[in-house]
């Protein structure tokens, strides 16, 4: 897939994602997030800090053009992107990641790749949910929400993977 067409699915999808969280209400006990769908495929050749930076920055755009509390998004987005590198070393593959832009569903396999894109939303919604609801939900609440987002969200993202695999 070239450049552009690449740049133009992450702009859908971002778009996707801003629908969702303003349309699609599934009650307090799921969040759909494809924020970590977004950040697996920054290009890997891109440093840690610039990686961190470009996810705060388009969490703070979700969290701008949305209604949620501003920061929120920013905040979770930038401790799912702190551990990208080493959480692809670890599932993924640490020896080839020079010669891979990102991560496909195709190169890596369904298991490499779902596992990677688990490990992401987990980090992000755990991140999110834990600074959205402590102090005010109990405890079973938040781990029932959070497995649930993280199921809810990492699906979606592997139907994407699925849907940019098939135009690459």
């Amino acid at each position: 897939m070239s450049r552009s067409r690449s740049i133009l699915f992450f702009i859908l999808v971002f778009l996707l994602q801003l629908a969702i969280t303003n349309y699609l209400n599934l009650g307090p006990w799921i969040t759909i997030s494809l924020i970590p769908f977004l950040i697996v495929h920054i290009p890997l050749q891109r440093s840690p800090h610039a990686v961190m930076l470009s996810a705060f920055g388009l969490g703070l755009l979700l969290d701008w053009l949305s209604a949620g509390v501003l920061g929120l998004n920013a905040f979770a987005a930038v401790m799912a992107a702190a551990p990208r590198l080493p959480l692809y070393r670890l599932l993924v593959n640490g020896e080839r990641e020079d010669a891979v832009w990102f991560p496909l569903l195709r190169e890596t396999g369904l298991p490499k790749y779902f596992n990677y894109l688990l490990a992401l939303t987990a980090v992000y919604l755990a991140a999110f949910i834990l600074l959205d609801c402590v102090s005010v939900r109990p405890i079973g609440f938040i781990l029932v929400k959070f497995v649930a987002s993280t199921l809810a969200s990492t699906l979606p993202g592997l139907l994407l993977a699925y849907a940019f695999q098939r135009r690459s």
